[in-house]
């Protein structure tokens, strides 16, 4: 499309539309400018483009086709040349390929209706072209006649608009089609091309849309259909369900509580009036500003809906951003899929048959005969105790806190109804809910409907085209959802006590960097451990679909097995045996699938219920240890064995480097597979060897074990296996994530408060994974910093941007008069803090005691030091101990592990040990020396050893004598450590010796007020920026050594500082006096500071109403932004407007210059040669005059005389800035209407009629 607007204003649109990619061809001047937009679903390569073409070349699964997107030219004597290019390239083209766009030519005069009739040697040209590019039409239904305007006062309709395709394109789409849209907000209908027609039609699904509850009669609805035909009461949940789908839909189709109904009348009667000979154009333009209204009304609804999302998700909560990378149901999108017979499909019924096939067969059982051996000696794990708290009689309340505790956002299954609807009207539907809930838990028996399951497919890469390439999610009913959560509750508790200690996925306390770590550990062993570098191998393995081939009846044995009660299996198992699928390809459902083995992904249950099935291998291999099959590996005599690790499906496991003990290994994994239904993917799995072990024998055992990739250099859970060598090459993928993540298209488009937020929650937010385990280098935190500050000043590799503010200062609190942004190397230190604070607070976790003995084995944890060929994690963890030990204290229990003059074990603002009153101290004193027996402190002892404000803090914690002592970390109220309390510690010594003006004191206490005023993040953190100096006025530009005028580019009298554009300049002023708010008594001084402090005290005033109040500060952004505008009218000889526009600029002159041009541009492409323009800017005409003297604005100059040479009379005059208030009203608009996009029109909306009709009268 043709763009004729800047390329920020393009990306915008683009985001609107919900593209992801984009190729901009810059405007000339201030027309022209093409872009083409597409999905990172395509792969699409730009073969060539310049102002005319966009030549792409398109990659969709394995096939391959080309595009080429035109704007033919507008001036006929031109368009030969366009003509030859696609000549050009039709010549060297037998590829399938399609043209199509507004051509800006017709094949002959039947393309036409009204005005005169062409010449038929007119249309040659561009029928050779046809010819020789080997072209045709595509099919196309709707109006053809694509384009309609007013020519010399008569009504002409052409079909200037088509597509084109060659042979070889109608041999790969031989069912394409193009549709010619209706013609809104143009005067081009759009044209829509269809690779396939579709013919299939399919019902939309019902979902539940929490809007709705806004409307004021909605419960009424709800009511209704809930109640309806059961004065008995026996409906049951799933018939009174169906009855409040009906009640809605039958609601939605009566009701008009929108602008939606009203588009549509207005669309169909302004295509009935468009398509006549001689339509009324009074009545056309009434009809188009009534629709634009109409738009505008929507458009309204919309923002207002998502600026409350904004408000919740976007600047309080991460969610909206996570969603940014991975929302867009477009993205999803399933473009084609290869059948069993390796043929690629693309119609959506074939691809709808291939995918339930697909799990047919996946969810059809391989009736394991392993069971019995792979359970055998398995003892119970679940005591009486435990089965008595699983299986307590359920409760409305437990209900009630499963149902409430379901994502309101959260995607509803075949019914449609969401976790929100079951909450929002939870006193309509919550007692029946209750009560067939608990008569499941009474009975054990599921009804079948409730488990009903729709598979949605999501893709694990772009352009997915093979079932392996889709992630399978199941959408469960939210009444089912309640009882898993129930369950999972319930389990949960007990998981630590049942799940072995070497599995560290969904089970709570246990993270995933123990995982990481203890692993790092092991393959760090086997290059440096004398013990295991010889003859040790680590094997990392990854389960093929391992939640689809869990096989139920191997399931329930092991939950027999591990001493579950049989009401909790029987209630388990109903969950798991009564599920049905039928699967979502594209938002179309197929199929009915009633599976044999299986679990799903998108069940709350079915992760707990993974981790017990992976007990049975993890009982299978520490049988084959005690046996002496297997050996795990042992870092040192006092270490516990290690010979598996397992996190959810991917798992490591270590033995010695010998064919018998391989053999076992693989007989240990067959018979968990036979048992359970699992499979090994042996392509995706890798052995890391000892690094002394020989070569040959690593071949060897490789070939023998059907593993053939070497580990050691690649990922384990996402991070490196081994840190030996640069870490800079290691751990850069961190900053190369973080770099693709920030150069989304999306985020250019973000205010700065949206950037703080993106920025906090979700940039910093990448790295920590890594950073939780490994000390990141100088060099990666200065990358990472690099790339975050130049994604907040917009600054790209082709373009440096001013960073107004230093980085340094940014990362200091806002009561700082910073930002809040976390500095990379504290950050990093307060996260490892975490992993040494584990390390004390749960000293019997398996990496805990790994760690203890391998390097302080005789010693405590805070004693510890890097010991002798550590590991890099051990050695971050140690930098990280660093901090800790400087906030951590003593908590006085019996006080016999605490020195009264060693340990920390007071705090008054940082961990301390008491003042002495004598110089002479016994050092190996115990606080356990100043308890009575009673358990109270002794008063005497204290008052003879310490000072008086010593005793009295002292006293204030009486000891507790049943309790040992123990670590606590000072600078949070329960005792335990964070990561934000360790980063605000790192932040308050690094700025404790800053000296701070009183200025700068002053301006951070306004700064401070700013952040907590009521108004929305983009105007708070333009105020933020004003006060820190971050505007670009000329005040600002000079400091930093840039030679700008320093007068204001408005009155051009004063200096343009930050206050005089706010609040001096004469706009500024009259803005202030019309909006009638109160102004200091001696007006507003020439310290920004000082006025936007009395603008925060304005807002606090309670005598004035809260909408004023409110408005204030947008007050200043508007006028910042007003600040910035330039704009014209266009006039007849007698002064009667034609034409008006408007558009932003910056440069006073510049600005001007484009004005002009744009201005003479769209006069030439509205048929207008002969015009006279005036300006109130002299240097602008005295450039134009002489152009050679002014060569800084050489390019614009040029491009207006190569547009004056075709025009038949140009002429400039001087005007004053009074002789054109029209257009003055026309700039006031922008701020008014808060439309910034640029447009030429020749209505106008009625206040602008009425203007014109104003002035007309003066002058009169």
């Amino acid at each position: 499309m043709e763009t004729k607007n800047s390329n920020s204003h393009v990306l915008r649109v683009q985001q609107w539309l919900g593209y992801d990619q984009s190729h901009i061809v810059d405007l000339i001047g201030l027309s022209g400018g093409l872009a083409l937009f597409w999905k990172s679903s395509y792969d699409v390569e730009v073969v060539s483009s310049d102002n005319r073409i966009i030549d792409v070349k398109v990659k969709l699964g394995s096939l391959i086709f080309f595009i080429s997107c035109v704007y033919g030219e507008p001036a006929a004597q031109l368009r030969q040349v366009v003509w030859d290019q696609l000549v050009d390239i039709g010549h060297t083209r037998d590829d399938p390929w399609l043209v199509l766009g507004d051509l800006n030519e017709m094949v002959d005069n039947t393309e036409k209706l009204g005005g005169p009739a062409r010449a038929e040697y007119t249309f040659f040209p561009f029928r050779n072209m046809i010819s020789d590019c080997r072209l045709r039409e595509i099919p196309s239904i709707g109006n053809k006649f694509s384009w309609a305007g007013d020519r010399n006062n008569m009504w002409i309709q052409c079909r200037l608009d088509r597509a084109l395709g060659n042979e070889a394109w109608f041999h790969l789409f031989p069912r394409a089609q193009a549709e010619y849209l209706d013609r809104i907000g143009s005067d081009h209908r759009p044209l829509f091309v269809r690779f396939a027609s579709e013919n299939m039609s399919r019902r939309g699904r019902f979902m539940f849309n929490k809007r709705w509850i806004n409307k004021p009669e909605f419960s009424e609805i709800i009511k209704a259909g809930w109640y309806q035909d059961d004065a008995a009461g026996h409906r049951t949940l799933m018939h009174r369900l169906s009855n409040c789908r009906k009640s809605i839909s039958r609601w939605k189709r009566v009701s008009n509580q929108n602008s939606k109904k009203r588009i549509e009348q207005l669309r169909q009667r302004l295509e009935e009036k468009g398509i006549k000979m001689l339509p009324s154009r009074g009545l056309m333009q009434m009809l188009k500003w009534e629709l634009a209204e109409a738009y505008r009304e929507e458009e309204l609804y919309w923002k207002q809906k998502s600026r409350e999302r904004w408000l919740k998700e976007g600047d309080r909560n991460t969610k909206f951003f996570h969603g940014s990378v991975q929302r867009r149901r477009v993205q999803n999108r399933i473009l084609s899929l290869f059948d069993a017979n390796n043929v690629e499909q693309f119609s959506e019924g074939s691809k709808g048959d291939i995918a339930v096939e697909y799990f047919r067969k996946m969810f059809t059982s391989s009736k394991p005969d392993s069971i019995v051996e792979a359970l055998e000696g398995m003892l119970p794990r679940v005591t009486t105790e435990m089965n008595s708290k699983l299986t307590q009689p359920i409760t409305g309340e437990e209900i009630k806190r499963a149902a409430f505790s379901i994502r309101e956002e959260s995607t509803s299954g075949a019914d449609g109804m969401s976790g929100y609807f079951f909450q929002a009207y939870w006193d309509i539907v919550g007692p029946q809910v209750v009560e067939e809930v608990t008569q499941f838990f009474q009975s054990g028996s599921l009804p079948t409907e409730w488990n009903f399951t729709q598979i949605c497919l999501l893709p694990k890469k772009p352009n997915p085209s093979k079932m392996t390439d889709l992630r399978p999610i199941s959408l469960c009913s939210v009444i089912y959802k309640i009882i898993s959560k129930i369950l999972c509750a319930r389990l949960k508790v007990f998981l630590p006590i049942i799940v072995s200690d070497t599995q560290g996925a969904f089970v709570s306390g246990r993270l995933i960097s123990d995982n990481i770590l203890l692993a790092h550990e092991m393959v760090h062993a086997l290059q440096t451990n004398s013990n295991c570098d010889e003859d040790f191998i680590a094997i990392k393995t990854d389960m093929s679909k391992a939640y689809d081939r869990v096989e139920w009846n191997f399931l329930e044995e092991l939950l027999i097995c591990l001493g579950f009660d049989m009401r909790w299996v029987q209630w388990v198992m109903s969950c798991v045996r009564t599920v049905s699928y039928s699967v979502i390809v594209n938002g179309a459902s197929y199929g009915y699938i009633k599976p044999e083995r299986g679990i799903r992904q998108g069940d709350p249950l079915s992760p707990f219920l993974f981790i017990l099935c992976a007990e049975a291998l993890v009982h299978i291999m520490n049988k084959a240890e005690m046996e002496g099959r297997v050996t795990g590996l042992r870092l040192t005599q006092e270490c516990p064995s290690i010979q598996h690790l397992l996190f959810a499906d991917d798992s490591l496991f270590l033995c010695r480097a010998t064919f018998k003990e391989c053999n076992e290994f693989l007989k240990c994994l067959r018979l968990y597979g036979q048992a359970s239904g699992q499979e090994i993917n042996f392509q995706k799995s890798a052995i890391t060897f000892g690094k002394k072990l020989d070569p040959y024998m690593k071949r060897l055992i490789g070939l023998y074990t059907g593993i053939e990739q070497e580990g050691g250099s690649g990922k384990y859970l996402g991070l490196p296996e081994c840190l030996s060598g640069s870490k800079r090459d290691l751990l850069g993928f961190i900053t190369d994530r973080l770099k693709s993540r920030l150069s989304g298209w999306y985020e250019k488009t973000l205010s700065l408060g949206g950037k703080e937020v993106l920025i906090k929650s979700v940039a910093l937010a990448l790295p920590v994974y890594a950073m939780s385990c490994f000390r990141l280098t100088k060099h990666q935190c200065q990358k990472i910093t690099s790339a975050i500050s130049q994604f907040w000043w917009n600054e790209s590799e082709n373009k440096n941007k001013m960073h107004w503010v230093s980085w340094e200062k940014i990362c200091k609190s806002k009561k700082q008069g910073g930002l809040g942004f976390r500095d990379i190397g504290r950050f990093n230190q307060a996260l490892l803090a975490k992993q040494a604070w584990r390390l004390v607070d749960v000293p019997h976790s398996l990496l805990a005691r790994v760690y203890k003995a391998r390097y302080y084995a005789r010693k405590s944890f805070l004693e510890a030091t890097t010991g002798y060929r550590p590991s890099y994690a051990w050695r971050s963890i140690v930098f990280g101990k660093e901090l800790l030990e400087r906030g951590l204290m003593k908590t006085i229990g019996n006080g016999q592990n605490t020195h009264v003059w060693i340990d920390n074990w007071l705090f008054d603002g940082h961990p301390r040990r008491p003042s002495s009153k004598s110089s002479l101290m016994d050092i190996s004193l115990k606080v356990s020396a100043l308890i009575t027996p009673q358990g109270e402190w002794d008063v005497a002892l204290l008052n003879e050893l310490f000072s008086g404000p010593d005793v009295t803090h002292i006293r204030s914690f009486p000891p507790a004598l049943m309790l040992s002592d123990r670590y606590v970390w000072a600078y949070t109220k329960e005792g335990q450590y964070s990561v934000k309390s360790g980063n605000w510690l790192l932040n308050k010594e690094a700025t404790a010796l800053e000296v701070v003006s009183d200025t700068e004191t002053t301006t951070n206490k306004i700064k401070d007020k700013v952040w907590k005023m009521q108004a929305a993040p983009k105007i708070k953190m333009f105020f933020w920026r004003a006060l820190s100096g971050a505007l670009a006025v000329a005040e600002c530009l000079r400091r930093r050594g840039l030679n700008t005028n320093p007068l204001c580019q408005l009155c051009r009298v004063r200096e343009e500082t930050k206050s005089h554009v706010l609040f001096e300049c004469h706009m500024a002023v009259a803005v202030w006096q019309l909006s009638g708010l109160p102004v200091p008594d001696q007006g507003f001084s020439c310290s920004v500071s000082e006025n936007i402090s009395y603008i925060l005290h304005l807002m606090e005033r309670a005598e004035l109403p809260s909408a004023t109040r409110l408005a204030i500060p947008w007050l200043l952004w508007e006028i910042w932004k007003a600040r910035n505008s330039t704009n014209y009218a266009v006039r007849d000889h007698n002064g009667e407007v034609l034409l008006h526009s408007r558009e932003a600029f910056i440069n006073r002159i510049a600005a001007e210059l484009k004005c002009i041009l744009w201005c003479l541009q769209s006069l030439l492409n509205v048929h207008l040669d002969s015009c006279e323009i005036w300006s109130d800017c002299v240097a602008a005409l005295r450039a134009l005059d002489q152009p050679e003297a002014w060569p800084k604005y050489s390019s614009l100059l040029n491009q207006i005389a190569q547009v004056i040479r075709v025009m038949r009379d140009v002429g400039f005059k001087i005007s004053s800035p009074k002789a054109n208030s029209l257009a003055k009203d026309i700039a006031c608009s922008v701020v008014r209407d808060g439309r910034y996009n640029s447009y030429i029109a020749r209505g106008g909306p009625a206040w602008l009629h009425d203007r014109i009709e104003e002035e007309r009268r003066r002058s009169c």
